[in-house]
């Protein structure tokens, strides 16, 4: 399948500290599965199956949330978690009243960060408080966690205006 050539490409990792509670917190539970104290030793088996299922968690939650990526495509926005795009969103242009550079308080509005929906707004951040703010046609508003929000909005408005004067 060919990959759509984007007019624009954004990628942002999480946060160190995400890594480092998510990988910390399956080793700790290795080592507890390892070394568990008074306990009689596991069989080579089980311990390989357990501390494969315990690692499994960090990969899988690396391939899925490792880092956000926007692209400002030809019809639409794409937003998707992780270098796989397992998790995503395309956004039409023609669904799209405006789009502006905003700071925003990811705690307060949305409970953190990650896909947030919250009434008639949802969040697609990975870390910060800054995003473009897409308000749809249909009053809903959609968060896009940006390093360079005012790029991003910079590349969305003249897919915005051509829309107004062709429709």
């Amino acid at each position: 399948m060919k990959r759509e050539r984007a007019a624009y490409r954004e990628r942002t990792w999480a946060p160190a500290w995400v890594w480092v509670l998510v990988w910390g917190a399956c080793l700790a539970a290795v080592g507890a599965t390892v070394y568990g104290a008074g306990r009689e030793p596991m069989s080579t088996m089980a311990l390989v199956l357990t501390v494969g299922a315990v690692l499994l968690f960090p990969l899988l939650m690396s391939a899925l949330f490792l880092c956000l990526d926007v692209e400002v495509r030809n019809d639409h926005l794409f937003i998707a978690f992780g270098p796989l795009h397992l998790v995503r969103k395309r956004i039409a242009y023609r669904n799209m009243e405006s789009a502006e550079a905003v700071t925003y308080r990811p705690i307060r509005e949305f409970g953190g960060w990650g896909i947030r929906p919250t009434g008639r707004k949802t969040a697609w951040t990975i870390r910060g408080n800054r995003a473009v703010r897409v308000v749809l046609r249909s009053g809903k508003q959609v968060y896009v966690g940006s390093r360079f929000p005012q790029r991003l909005a910079g590349r969305i408005a003249p897919r915005l205006e051509v829309r107004r004067s062709s429709g």
